[in-house]
């Protein structure tokens, strides 16, 4: 059977995330607000009928995995692939510092969308290669008619921009979950940035 839906999760919070920091490749764990964040959401996935789990290897996306995975008894699958942009220079910094100890590399990364890549990091283009290319491999390879994705919020952003001509102007929030569904050969967006876990 072919997988029918598919689930794209952004990780729990981290301190960067509350700081508004770029995080890139870091190895920046969940705090605790983002380990709360996992426990409802992974309660909230016990209904969804997930029958795979795939991860990015980053400690923040494979520990919200992780803690899902416990309760939902399916051991993730990293791949690397699935990891966040590696925004070079500027990891670790905000936006507004970046713009200051890097201004030409900061305006440049904001005018040359899809091809700049940052001193040491990389281009958009570069993580959208790598996303489409674990897209594929895990529609090729699973026959879970729901699988589940774990990363993080750029890279989900990218693989999504892809693929779809028009996306929601909504940014996708800690442990976020976008629903794609397959109609026949069509992908479609069944519910983009959603945390109904976090309402309740």
């Amino acid at each position: 059977m072919p997988t029918e839906t598919l689930l794209l999760i952004r990780h729990g919070q981290t301190d960067y995330n509350f700081q508004q920091r770029l995080q890139g490749t870091l190895p920046v764990p969940l705090n605790d607000a983002g380990r709360a964040q996992a426990r409802s959401l992974a309660a909230y996935l016990a209904h969804r009928g997930i029958g795979a789990i795939y991860s990015s290897p980053m400690p923040r996306a494979l520990q919200t995995a992780q803690i899902a995975s416990e309760r939902l008894e399916q051991k993730p699958r990293e791949d690397a692939r699935l990891g966040e942009i590696d925004y070079g220079c500027f990891q670790g910094l905000t936006k507004a510092e970046s713009a200051t100890q890097y201004p030409e590399a900061h305006r440049r990364w904001q005018t040359g969308y899809l091809a700049y890549r940052v001193p040491g990091g990389e281009s958009r283009l570069d993580v959208q290669k790598r996303m489409q290319a674990a897209w594929e491999d895990i529609l090729r390879v699973d026959a879970a008619s729901t699988v589940a994705v774990f990363g993080h919020g750029s890279a989900i952003a990218i693989l999504l921009g892809s693929l779809f001509a028009v996306l929601p102007k909504k940014s996708l929030s800690n442990t976020s979950i976008t629903t794609l569904k397959r109609r026949g050969d069509i992908w479609e967006i069944a519910g983009y940035g959603e945390t109904p876990h976090l309402s309740t």
